[in-house]
């Protein structure tokens, strides 16, 4: 691991470990968050790091009224546990409700397509640049485990958001 990349990837679980709880996630979520990410191989840390990294480097030159949106996503072997990555743009309030939504929706997806909900989890970081030369970014996580028990209300707007055609016309889910 680079110099660089082993102090980013350090940085990141910095923030994970200090950054506000925000929504339903409670500080016993925070060390699961942890502990998943840390039981992952140091390769698999590295690999996901610079991934990260080359995503936050790719979302700034968008307008201001714009938002521009970088995932990936990775399933265990078994399909019960996700690991969702991600960079946007702008930190507000809109992007981390849209970020929510993205993890929620896809952690539904899974468990309704295993049924296997009560030993599912879905984990997501989202990086946003900062500029005001206080550190590079902010780090959002969110962590969805069991039945979200989402209304089918959640549902279409998340499908809605997330799930739609491309202006070309194909169809993407942003992965």
């Amino acid at each position: 691991m680079s110099h660089r990349a082993g102090r980013q990837s350090c940085l990141l679980l910095w923030d994970i470990a200090l950054s506000p709880l925000v929504g339903l996630l409670t500080e016993a979520d925070r060390h699961t968050v942890l502990s998943d990410l840390d039981r992952l191989p140091v390769g698999a840390r590295t690999k996901w790091g610079r991934l990260l990294l080359d995503m936050l480097g790719d979302v700034p030159q968008v307008p201001d009224e714009e938002a521009k949106w970088r995932f990936r996503r990775q399933l265990d072997a078994g399909g019960t546990q996700q690991l969702i990555v991600g960079a946007a743009s702008r930190f507000d309030d809109d992007i981390r409700a849209a970020f929510t939504a993205f993890v929620q929706l896809r952690h539904h997806e899974v468990t309704f397509r295993t049924g296997r909900a009560e030993r599912s989890s879905a984990l997501g970081i989202l990086l946003t640049p900062r500029h005001d030369g206080l550190r590079p970014w902010d780090t959002t996580t969110v962590r969805g485990h069991g039945d979200l028990n989402l209304s089918d209300e959640d549902l279409r707007v998340y499908s809605k958001l997330w799930n739609r055609a491309a202006e070309d016309g194909s169809v993407g889910t942003q992965d």
